[in-house]
């Protein structure tokens, strides 16, 4: 488990939050971030919690960002490899 201090804006104070359960991380235009943690029973399924922290602070815990770029790179060297063969049944 791994748990991150925060500064919750709904709450007004510092929480611990569980970065395991977060699928989304947002910056906000007005500074600040939203965590979204997965919730069934939410619309969209996911519940957004926002916190005073910066954007920056969470990049720390991405195991590899990957840019435009590096996504472009990719899809070039997929289009030039051999397509697989499906075996007619």
């Amino acid at each position: 488990m791994l748990l991150v201090e925060v500064e919750s804006i709904e709450r007004g104070c510092k929480v611990l939050l569980n970065m395991d359960l977060v699928i989304e991380i947002v910056p906000l235009t007005a500074g600040g971030t939203t965590l979204f943690f997965a919730d069934s029973a939410a619309v969209n399924g996911k519940t957004a919690y926002r916190v005073k922290d910066s954007f920056s602070q969470f990049q720390q815990f991405a195991m590899q960002t990957v840019s435009s770029e590096d996504v472009a790179k990719k899809v070039a060297k997929l289009k030039g490899s051999t397509p697989l063969e499906i075996p007619k049944l």
